[in-house]
């Protein structure tokens, strides 16, 4: 875009002439602001500028939610004259398009950037999704967690096609993200230390991508049986070196999410008779089985890669406060104070 290349340069991120600002003409004392972009032309350059500097999934995911969502309805409004009634109609228009608080929500997190970018170059006075009331935003509904039991697990496990066994087991009993447990290497399990060390993960072309964030390079535990049917799912693979990625295609590149989903989970969820389940619940299976075994929730947080311990208390709060750890609080507060509460009666019989 022209107006992109003229009047904006953020091949860094940084704009290197600030738009909005007052310049000098050079030889008069006379001051002139430069025209003010429309958000289509600002988003153009904006876009340009974070290239490198975000995840490049993240690039595609900002462009994609700004070109197909936000563009059509606001992209030709000036950037200063955006108001959060033009906010508020917008989330009405997605809102009409079906789409749910959370997805909302999304697509005005490159638009909220977009503006701060703006704002911090004084091209507008105030960035107006700062400015909706906690009524007005778009509300986030978390989908109630599926978690498999004992049963259901060896269900599924059986019900797997061979060849895709050891990759639903170690989903189980990791709680990789898919991207993670897709960019495994030999490399990176470690039978002796029987851990599995997160180093990297792939995106969904299938390119070599550093993790999530920083705290999702961690080492998650390796249980012994899954590091006896990985040991034999290696001893099977014609890519069983170091840098052979551990679930590989038959010409040894890494697994397609697409391929994974159609030829594994769905054969297995309709063989053993199990509701369709996402790749997330798998996390959630493996977490309740940490919290089921009395993990505290720094380790649990660990394991999973959050960023917070906060974060996981937040999302599995129900599960520390599920049966199993109810029934050892019982039965911890009736060994160290369950005699000074029973009725002299009671006590009495206890004696005797």
């Amino acid at each position: 875009m022209q107006w992109a290349s003229s009047q904006l340069a953020l091949t860094t991120g940084v704009a290197t002439r600030s738009f909005g600002s007052i310049t000098a003409n050079p030889g008069t004392e006379r001051e002139q602001r430069p025209p003010i972009p429309t958000l289509g032309e600002y988003a153009a350059a904006w876009l340009v500028g974070i290239s490198g500097l975000v995840r490049p999934q993240t690039l595609e995911a900002y462009t994609y939610r700004l070109e197909q969502h936000i563009i059509p309805y606001l992209g030709e409004r000036r950037l200063d004259e955006i108001t959060v009634d033009d906010i508020l109609g917008l989330i009405g228009e997605l809102r009409e398009k079906g789409l749910s608080g959370g997805s909302i929500r999304s697509m005005l997190t490159p638009l909220s950037r977009l503006f701060s970018h703006a704002l911090r170059r004084d091209v507008i006075a105030a960035n107006p999704i700062s400015k909706l009331d906690r009524t007005e935003r778009p509300g986030t509904w978390m989908r109630e967690q599926r978690v498999l039991n004992r049963e259901e697990i060896g269900r599924l496990l059986e019900a797997a096609p061979r060849q895709y066994r050891t990759l639903l087991a170690t989903a189980v009993f990791s709680g990789l993200r898919q991207s993670e447990l897709l960019g495994l290497r030999w490399r990176d399990i470690d039978f002796a230390a029987q851990l599995i060390h997160v180093r990297r993960a792939l995106d969904r072309k299938g390119r070599d991508v550093p993790t999530k964030t920083r705290h999702s390079v961690r080492d998650v535990v390796l249980m012994p049986a899954l590091a006896e049917a990985l040991r034999e799912h290696r001893e099977h693979s014609r890519f069983n070196g170091p840098d052979d990625f551990v679930f590989a295609s038959q010409v040894g590149t890494p697994l397609q999410r697409r391929n994974v989903w159609r030829q594994a989970f769905q054969p297995a969820f309709s063989r053993a008779g199990i509701e369709r389940l996402r790749w997330h619940d798998l996390r959630h299976t493996f977490a309740s089985l940490l919290i089921g075994g009395g993990a505290n929730v720094v380790f649990v947080s660990r394991q999973l890669g959050h960023g917070t311990s906060d974060l996981t208390l937040r999302v599995y709060a129900h599960l520390f406060d599920h049966a199993e750890q109810a029934q050892r609080t019982r039965e911890m507060l009736q060994q160290v104070h369950g005699e000074i509460v029973l009725p002299p009666a009671a006590k009495e019989a206890n004696r005797g």
